[in-house]
């Protein structure tokens, strides 16, 4: 389900270490880059803030949300024509993609975690096309300093995964997931 979701997405970029070498594995050392889906989204932001795109911002608690909106506002005049918070069932997502199609948005950020926020962008791409959508994570709890990003340092080695593990102990059963992709990656059967 997760290998369709992410074949279909419109826009694919190496947005950690570990696929980063699996690539580079695979390719015979491939020229490839980490790409921060969080500086990414930093990025596009601004340009959407300096040429009047309108946005819709998904996903994350309520009280993030409006953070997210508000220094996205006042640091790149960023056009939000709506957002929802990522608490919600799914009988009301029929509503909320009707609701993301009318806003008129051209960028949709879901901050959803995976595989939650590709299930739902394919779903809002099926009904409203004409958007980017993008899925981001724990970007805006980043963004908004309740999550403190690894120092320089750690990325730059490939070891953001770790310092947000020891940051955050509560991701432990998330990073044990992984090691079903360290077999993959070891046997070469990605």
């Amino acid at each position: 389900m997760l290998k369709q979701l992410l074949d279909e997405a419109e826009y694919k970029y190496a947005d950690g270490i570990s696929i980063v070498r699996s690539i580079r594995r695979k390719y015979h050392h491939a020229e490839v880059s980490r790409i921060a889906g969080s500086d990414l989204w930093e990025d596009l932001m601004a340009r959407a803030g300096r040429e009047s795109v309108p946005v819709f911002l998904l996903g994350g608690r309520p009280v993030v949300l409006m953070q997210t909106e508000a220094q996205l506002r006042a640091r790149w005049n960023v056009n939000i024509v709506g957002r929802k918070n990522g608490y919600f069932t799914a009988d009301v997502q029929p509503a909320l993609i009707e609701r993301i199609r009318a806003s008129g948005a051209s960028i949709v950020t879901v901050a959803m975690g995976s595989p939650r926020q590709e299930q739902l962008m394919q779903a809002c791409r099926r009904v409203y096309p004409a958007a980017l959508y993008m899925g981001v994570g724990g970007t805006y709890d980043v963004f908004t300093g309740h999550v403190k990003r690894a120092p320089k340092v750690w990325q730059d080695l490939g070891l953001e995964w770790f310092y947000r593990l020891l940051s955050q102990p509560s991701r432990l059963q998330r990073q044990l997931k992984l090691l079903r992709y360290l077999g993959y990656h070891i046997s070469g059967r990605l």
